[in-house]
């Protein structure tokens, strides 16, 4: 059901929201959010430890080699007199990154993770990319001067506007505490409890 809902709500997002790097709104937010919590959910409680399903590992190789980094390629090495920011950023941020704390925590689940620490991969994963790490790793890593301020949409949104690069440590280093109580939660036991099952199953 959830892997239903969450591959409807990847289309809907796909088909219906703004190709942007901007929020838009709040609800464009919490679409991508509850569309990607639902593939989440599908891969968590997915049926493991059996060989036979290891070959579904290979659906997002051909994803990602047949489609997705040709796509972002051609941003730079075929079309590259022309900027497509927003196209790049939804090939990058929306389907590239998504893509990838999915499929390690589809092969996390068919390997023998339990569904409680599969959610607990996903959710750092996501806290991470939206914690202003790469913000800040984007202006260390790269060739250029350390800006006075910093302007992610999703640090905007809950600060009200771009923050000084200080400030924006100080944001990322928040979420630290946030990544821990993540991964200390004891989501396997409240999952046995709500589906009355081994949730290692």
């Amino acid at each position: 059901m959830s892997l239903t809902v969450g591959a409807a709500g990847a289309a809907f997002v796909w088909l219906a929201t703004p190709h942007s790097r901007e929020i838009h709104s709040a609800w464009d937010l919490v679409a991508k959010l509850i569309a990607f919590a639902c593939l989440c959910f599908a891969i968590a409680v997915f049926p493991r430890t059996s060989p036979r399903l290891s070959w579904l590992l290979y659906v997002p190789f051909v994803f990602f080699t047949g489609y997705l980094i040709p796509r972002i390629s051609w941003f730079y090495y075929g079309d590259g007199a022309r900027a497509q920011g927003d196209s790049f950023y939804t090939h990058l941020y929306l389907l590239l990154y998504p893509g990838i704390v999915l499929t390690v925590a589809a092969a996390y689940r068919i390997g023998g993770g339990t569904p409680g620490r599969c959610l607990k991969v996903m959710a750092t994963g996501v806290v991470i990319v939206f914690s202003g790490f790469l913000d800040i790793m984007w202006q260390v890593v790269n060739p250029v001067a350390i800006p006075d301020v910093i302007d992610a949409p999703h640090i905007n949104l809950f600060t009200g506007g771009p923050i000084s690069f200080g400030a924006t440590i100080v944001f990322a280093l928040a979420h630290v505490p946030i990544i821990v109580g993540i991964n200390l939660l004891p989501l396997d036991r409240w999952i046995g409890r709500l589906l009355g099952a081994d949730p290692a199953r």
